[in-house]
C-alpha cells in the first residue's frame, strides 16, 4: 500500500472517530440536528442543518492536521473543545469553522 493510500485510510478513521463525537455534541446543543459530512479537496467537512429553521452551519477540518500524529482524533476534538467550536456556531456571527494549523479560524478566511 503506499503512503496516498495510507494517508487516505487514517483521514476516515480519523473522520468516523471525530464524527461520531461532533454529532453527539451537536446533538446536545440544537434540537433535530442533521448532519452531514463529505471530503473536499483537502478538507472533511460536516454539516449541521438546523430542523427548526433550516439553517446551516459547517465545520472544515484540514486533512493535514487528521493525518497527524498518533492519536489524531483526540487531538482534533481537544483542540476543537478548546477553541469552542459548538459555541462559536451557536452564537454566530460565524456559520462555518476551519480548523488547520492555524488553529480554529472563521471559514472561509479573509
Amino acid at each position: 500500500m503506499d503512503s496516498r493510500e495510507n494517508q487516505s485510510l487514517k483521514v476516515a478513521k480519523v473522520a468516523r472517530q471525530i464524527g461520531a463525537e461532533l454529532r453527539k455534541q451537536a446533538r446536545k446543543s440544537w434540537q433535530g440536528v442533521r448532519t452531514a459530512e463529505r471530503n473536499e479537496g483537502n478538507r472533511h467537512v460536516w454539516r449541521f442543518r438546523s430542523a427548526e429553521d433550516g439553517s446551516e452551519r459547517f465545520l472544515h477540518v484540514a486533512k493535514s492536521e487528521m493525518i497527524t500524529g498518533d492519536d489524531a482524533a483526540t487531538t482534533l476534538l481537544e483542540q476543537l473543545r478548546a477553541g469552542g467550536w459548538i459555541d462559536r456556531l451557536s452564537r454566530g456571527p460565524e456559520t462555518a469553522l476551519l480548523l488547520s494549523k492555524a488553529g480554529l479560524q472563521a471559514y472561509p478566511l479573509n
